[in-house]
């Protein structure tokens, strides 16, 4: 039976400390890319929520984005003050993902057509990885 020597073992982990000191820090950069990734997909997928919760309820559905949630609200009227809380999800804070556009309500009407949208940028940023959500004035939603 053969053991293992000290110049082996001194060998074998300066070894697995060199792999590690080169995928430690492509994998930080990867989850972040990811986490930026799956925040802007929910952002998209909020809109889009919106927009169909407006055709399918037949009813003004206003959108709130802020970095703590993404909330659709439906209305019954316009003239109705009282809103019932259609969908709720936790904002890109949760997955510390930085929001740096200011808070945000898109409002659908009753057809799916957007009322009242300007052109809207949402920058979500995690390390060194930015993307942008950008929304045009009749509601088209497009992740850069």
């Amino acid at each position: 039976m053969r053991g293992v020597t000290l110049v082996e073992l001194v060998i074998t982990l300066a070894l697995v400390g060199l792999l590690a000191a080169v995928v430690v820090p492509g994998s930080a950069a990867l989850t972040d890319r990811l986490a930026v990734e799956h925040q802007a997909l929910r952002i998209l997928l909020a809109y889009r929520s919106a927009w169909g919760a407006a055709l399918s309820q037949q009813r003004l559905a206003i959108l709130r984005i802020t970095p703590d949630s993404l909330a659709i609200r439906t209305v019954r009227n316009a003239g109705s003050p009282d809103t019932t809380l259609a969908w709720l999800a936790p904002g890109p804070a949760a997955a510390g993902v930085t929001l740096t556009s200011p808070p945000n309500s898109s409002v659908f009407g009753p057809d799916g057509v957007g009322l009242g949208l300007s052109n809207t940028r949402h920058v979500l940023t995690r390390g060194g990885v930015t993307r942008q959500v950008v929304v045009s004035r009749l509601g088209r939603v497009r992740i850069n």
